[in-house]
């Protein structure tokens, strides 16, 4: 197939946001700008064919003749704003104008209004529509500038010419921003050789000479190019080699940054985590910079610089601490401090008082007789007010830093963990009760320069009896001191989150412990497609993983080798993160858990290539410690709403040794060994074996959504559609542990080669992947695919999920209303709205309710559940009686008790050990376990997806957020019209009352349109039709009200199989409740094949009995309807029950294609890759093959959960056009993303598929697939 591929001119209009000022009560003003319109409201000769109105400020001027004068009246209103203006005089006017406008507030794009002339003969007002002009939206608006529009492909973003020689869809652009035809250029060489031979005879020698001309052709093509989707991973951190830290006798440090410091004339951020001091400054041009922060000395002081000039890093910031800052990136440095001379080991830490931010040093000795330990030495605070004669109290802590074998410890496991299910998966856990809790308290503070208070300290305590062999450590908490007077006053909140404010004292051994081992990450900041964040070494991988909240890791990482931009292999630093010794939760890293030295250790990395190639790197000592969160090229955070990990703290060896280019595709196994010290004398070991596979991405659409629950006797189809579509190799293997007993593990398996056009349907002979049990699910998917330029695809996936039993008494739930309402007025169904409260609404209570919410809004993920049997509530409440059931997931005041959250059908989940203790002290003393999964699933995007007991406060998101740029993202996030599963399952398991229980949940999440943006509302589906309170229609269609709707996931619109292939249809229900599911099959002469069944207790439909193989080519019309005759939450239904099909059906249903294996797919005609620019149109062209000329085009453009168009077009001269437009179809589907992937422009962003049937007159089919990922457009060689 020949696919011609051009760009309309017409684009979409994008949106100007209201800007929004700190602090503003009412809604802000839109912006000014240029609003065109199509006609002039002033008409006369000579004067423009168009019109254009200006605001900028109060000033508004009228391109067709009336100047810039003040508005009389401009407000912000709810939807709109509204601009009054009276001109006096106007070129070709009689009489003073009047405006009155309104801009409509939702996206400030879109003005109406009316324009009146007082003047005799009164004339009627005017009314007239306009639009903001802006780059991208179609109007090459020449008087703001632009020379060109972005949907020219030699257009930039900007509206300028693309220097000449960029790429462009099917060549390069010349000096006047014309695409030229690809540049082929053929080198000739040509060599002559002349070989000269003497023949020698009696009578007379003769020479024969022979010339031979060898030709050389070399021809070179343009490849297409376009911005990669993330920033660099190895960008050069600040160099701490050329930066001075003096501490100063007031609490401050000096900061010197010299010449070379930072790369070039970039804004600088300096910040201690200790003292949560923060301030701005730019460096000059050689790198240099100064800047005084308050950090005493012991503390550590980071410093970023922002690359980009201003996106991440804005001196004019004031007291707004921007989330982009994270991404700046960053190096660690502690002020040098002098350690107190005496026996014992001499610590000095540095701090600040939590909230009030007055900040201290604690100097001091710490020495150990047997069981006894010694903290003696003095505190120094410095305060603006009088601290004279006062004695602050702290309340210190005892830990377990490290067990017995060594492994790492720590009080709150959050975006990693310790604790993991039995099939292998982290469990977050907030925290737990310390060890010990005591009171350090200092003698009288005596005034000993100004600002400047001290006191002597000294505090011994016996540890507790029975502490296992390990490595422990005292923390001083920094909360409730009650004194006042922080230096230079209020202060942002570096980090508000986890541990930062709590300090650790040096460590020490009890027993005979293992030396210390610290788990390392690799590549921890950088994303793969299917949101995966990194690796971890195999021998840690049973003890360890992390937590990115958005996806479960995957158990294959997979990273691309070379930039779209360029062509050149990408740069990786393989250099080793430590999570557990500090990470931000969305703001900067922690206060670190060690104080390392530096340099000291080393760190030296083996890497065996795929071609078994065997590279050493190093040993080089690590210099010091690194930060930055993950960002797009662009610079735009790629998870900015709720909890996720943000810094994570790296260790360096700052020598540029470990920036490795990966020369060959394929699987790399790299062996990171190494040591660190710290400042105490103690040695930590890390590394061990990393599997990195480097590869283009392939993106898996599973037909089971990842976390989906399941019951006892479901089953789960294998079955994924590879995009691009290629016949990729597939493994899904799901592993059951029945009664998450690893001795009773379970394993299915599907393997087999996805068809030419990347459809993987169970092969002949697959048994079904049925579960035979309650318990622990977890499924991994990984497909590859090598293509004819040797080039390897990969993607690869892993979820876990609770299988639970029919009927289960252990009922799943997620909770009432919104998490800052006390729980005794805390409603199931509710309409309010939460902006600007700082509180998220919970995931609906029951099973099959909905949550609709605005752009503003949030969501919090937790899953709870009802004992109807009675037992385990029982036993959770032994539990809680004896002080060993640690539940603190609850933000409302009151904190509920365990018996409030029982009564409202909420138990919490929650870990009980046989010590009393804390389970992330050592996971090995849990006897009851109580967690949940949860899973926020996109069609084609992962939201969320955690694992956790019922201790997560942060585990809630927002609505613009671009989920880690995983393929079909953009940078506006969810659109309205966009909706998501909510998928839960419940655990308790309890060995000592020897009961277990296993629940699932799922609801339904919508996203309000733009003119109801500032709600939620929870309400059971249905509209009230079985008595129930109503909020309408899940969704408006094409005009129509949608009550339910079914998403295809195995078999979907435009699938295009080969004859021999399984025909496997399941799909997920929405709203999520059980119903009858029918499907009628009518193939080629009216041949018919009906699937009917019923979808379990969530809405997952599939029965593995009823797949049936293709065996005649043809158009295969699939009709499907879902008939919802449960109940819902808000009792039983009764006839006529509601139904529902998929989301833009054509005749109930959708277009499958069936090609023979045997029929060659349709010539290609674009490269295996190219890139659109601005929003298209896209004209597909379809060539028929050699010697048709008529015949019949069957096309299907879809989405994720969409069928966007449908229909057929005929050959005409043997070639025939399909077109998505997505701002044409946006109209009916407004949740068409055209905001751009990776800038705030016109662009394309979702995962869209075109699949095109030629039926020839001879009879036969002919087939084939497009993939477009935003801006990417795959073909891939057949």
């Amino acid at each position: 197939m020949r696919l011609g591929l051009r760009l309309a001119a017409g684009a979409a209009a994008l949106c100007a946001a209201p800007v929004a000022l700190a602090g503003s009560q009412g809604p802000a003003p839109c912006a000014g700008g240029r609003y065109l319109l199509a006609a002039p409201l002033i008409v006369r000769d000579g004067g423009p064919q168009t019109d254009a109105l200006t605001v900028a400020g109060l000033q508004v001027t009228l391109a067709s003749g009336c100047p810039a004068t003040a508005a009389t009246r401009m407000k912000a209103r709810k939807r709109f704003t509204q601009i009054v203006v009276t001109w006096p005089a106007c070129t070709g006017l009689p009489g003073q104008a009047t405006l009155k406008a309104r801009v409509d507030a939702a996206t400030c794009a879109r003005m109406s209004g009316t324009f009146a002339v007082r003047a005799k003969p009164r004339r009627k007002p005017l009314s007239f529509t306009a639009q903001r002009s802006r780059c991208g939206d179609g109007v090459l608006d020449i008087d703001a500038g632009e020379v060109c529009e972005p949907a020219d492909s030699c257009c930039t973003t900007t509206c300028e010419f693309q220097v000449a020689g960029t790429p462009c869809a099917n060549g390069v652009c010349d000096a006047t921003g014309q695409c030229a035809p690809l540049t082929t250029t053929t080198t000739t060489t040509t060599a002559t050789t002349t070989t000269t031979t003497a023949a020698a005879s009696t009578t007379s020698t003769t020479t024969v000479t022979t010339t031979t001309t060898a030709v050389t052709t070399t021809t070179t093509t343009t490849l297409p190019s376009r911005d990669d989707d993330y920033y660099p991973q190895a960008v050069a951190p600040p160099d701490f080699s050329k930066i001075t830290l003096t501490p100063q006798d007031t609490g401050y440090t000096h900061v010197v940054g010299a010449a070379g410091a930072i790369p070039g004339a970039f804004p600088v951020y300096v910040a201690s985590p200790n003292s949560a001091n923060d301030v701005f400054t730019t460096a000059a041009a050689d790198g240099s910079f100064t800047a005084d922060i308050v950090a005493p000395p012991g503390a550590w002081v980071l410093v970023k610089y922002d690359p980009t000039s201003g996106r991440w890093i804005d001196p004019s910031s004031g007291d707004v601490l921007r989330a982009p800052v994270n991404s700046a990136p960053g190096a660690w440095s502690q002020v040098p401090f002098t350690p107190p001379a005496g026996s014992g080991v001499p610590f000095v830490l540095a701090g600040s008082t939590y909230e009030s931010r007055v900040d201290f040093q604690l100097s001091g000795l710490l020495t150990q007789s047997g069981a006894s330990v010694t903290l003696a030495g003095t505190i120094t605070f410095y305060s603006t007010d009088s601290l004279t004669g006062q004695t602050p109290q702290f309340s210190i802590l005892l830990h377990r830093l490290y067990n017995a074998a060594g492994e790492p410890r720590m009080m709150a496991n959050q975006f990693f963990s310790t604790i993991l299910t039995p099939t292998g998966l982290p469990v977050e856990h907030w925290n737990g009760p310390p060890l010990l809790a005591d009171a350090l308290v200092s003698s009288a503070l005596v005034q000993t320069a100004p600002n400047v208070y001290s006191a002597p300290y000294t505090y011994t305590r016996t540890l507790p009896p029975g502490l296992d062999d390990g490595t422990y450590v005292f923390s001083l908490s920094t909360f409730g001191t009650g004194l006042t007077g922080s230096l230079g006053g209020a202060r942002r909140e570096v980090n508000p989150f986890l541990t930062n404010h709590e300090l650790y004292l040096p460590p020490f051994a009890l027993g005979s412990p293992a030396a210390p081992h610290l788990f390392w990450g690799l590549l921890t900041d950088v994303f793969s497609a299917d949101g995966s964040r990194g690796t971890v070494a195999a021998e840690d991988a049973t003890a360890f993983g992390i937590v990115d909240r958005m996806a479960t890791q995957a158990g294959s990482f997979v990273v691309p080798r070379v930039s779209k931009k360029d062509g050149q292999p990408l740069v990786y630093r393989l250099e080793p993160y430590v999570p557990m010794v500090s990470q931000g939760e969305r703001r900067l890293a922690n206060v670190p858990t060690h104080a390392f030295k530096f340099p000291s250790g080393s760190l030296t990395a083996t890497i065996t290539r795929p071609d078994a190639q065997v590279v050493t790197f190093g040993p080089e000592p690590f210099r010091g410690a690194a930060s930055r969160t993950p960002a797009s090229s662009q610079g735009q955070v790629l998870d900015n709403g709720g909890g996720h990990l943000g810094d994570v703290f790296q260790l360096t060896t700052g020598s540029g040794a470990f920036d490795y280019r990966f020369p060959l595709y394929g699987r790399y196994t790299i062996v990171l060994d190494g040591t660190v010290d710290d400042v105490y004398g103690n040695t930590y070991t890390g590394g061990g074996t990393y599997t990195v596979f480097v590869a283009e991405p392939l993106d898996l659409e599973p037909a089971a959504l990842p976390m989906t629950p399941l019951e006892v006797g479901n089953s789960l189809d294998p079955g994924v559609t590879v995009l691009p579509g290629v016949p990729a190799d597939v493994t899904v293997e799901a592993t059951l542990l029945v009664n998450s007993d690893p001795g009773q593990a379970v394993t299915l398996s599907a393997h087999g080669t996805a068809n030419r056009f990347g459809t993987f349907t169970p092969p002949p002979g697959t048994l079904p992947l049925t579960m035979t049990g309650p318990g622990e699910l977890v499924v991994n998917t990984v497909a590859t695919y090598t293509d004819p330029d040797g080039v390897l695809w990969m993607g690869a996936t892993r979820w876990g999920q609770v299988v639970a039993p029919p009927n289960s008494s252990f009922v799943a739930h997620g909770r009432h209303e919104i998490d800052d309402v006390p729980i005794a007025s805390a409603r199931q169904w509710f309409q309010t709205g939460i902006f600007p409260r700082s509180a998220h609404a919970f995931l609906p209570w029951a099973t099959g309710d909905v949550l609709w919410q605005g752009e503003r809004e949030a969501a919090r993920v937790q899953i709870t559940a009802e004992d109807t049997d009675g037992a385990i509530e029982a036993a959770m409440t032994d539990w809680v009686a004896l002080g060993n059931y640690f539940s603190q997931g609850d933000e409302s005041a009151p904190r509920p008790t365990f018996a409030d959250r029982a009564a409202k059908g909420e138990l919490p989940l929650a870990f009980s050990t046989s010590t009393g203790q804390n389970a992330a002290e050592e996971p090995a003393d849990i006897v009851a376990y109580g967690y949940w999964y949860g899973g926020i699933e996109r069609p084609g995007e992962r939201v969320r997806e955690m694992i956790s007991d019922d201790d997560n406060g942060t585990g809630y998101w927002r609505f613009g957020e671009l989920y880690g740029l995983q393929p079909g993202m953009g940078v506006a996030g969810d659109q309205p019209g966009d909706f998501k599963f909510q998928f839960g399952g419940a655990v308790y398991r309890d060995a000592v009352h020897a009961v277990q229980g296993y629940g699932i949940y799922a609801s339904l999440w919508l996203h309000l349109p733009d003119d109801d943006a500032g709600e939620t509302y929870v309400f059971p589906p249905f509209e009230g039709a079985n008595g129930g309170p109503s909020d309408g229609p899940l969704l408006t269609l094409q005009g129509q009200a949608i009550d339910a709707f079914v998403v295809p996931l195995a078999v979907r619109p435009g699938t295009i199989l080969e004859t021999g292939d399984a025909f496997s249809f399941s799909a997920q229900l929405a709203p999520t409740l059980p119903a009858s599911v029918s499907v009628v099959v009518t193939g080629p002469g009216g041949t018919s094949h009906t699937i009917t069944g019923r979808a379990n207790a969530i809405g997952y439909f599939y029965d593995p009995a009823q797949d049936f193989a293709v065996d005649t080519p043809g158009i295969y019309h699939v009709a499907v309807t879902a008939t919802f005759d449960a109940p819902t939450s808000a009792g039983p239904m009764s006839a006529p029950y509601p139904t529902g099909t998929i989301l833009g059906a054509v005749d109930g249903g959708f277009d499958v294609y069936v090609v023979a294996s045997d029929t060659p797919s349709l010539p290609p005609g674009l490269p295996p890759w190219s890139v659109v620019g601005g929003t298209g149109p896209v004209n597909l062209t379809v060539d028929a093959p050699f010697g048709t000329e008529t015949g019949t085009v069957h096309y299907t453009i879809a989405m994720p959960g969409y069928l966007l168009a449908s229909g057929t077009t005929a050959l005409d001269h043997g070639s025939a056009t399909v077109v998505y437009d997505p701002i044409a179809l946006s109209q009916t589907f407004p949740n068409i993303d055209v905001g751009g992937r990776l800038t705030d422009g016109p662009g394309l962003a979702d995962t869209v598929w075109t699949s095109v049937a030629l039926e020839a007159a001879d009879g036969r089919l002919y087939a084939d697939h497009v993939t477009l990922q935003g801006p990417d457009v795959y073909l891939p060689a057949r």
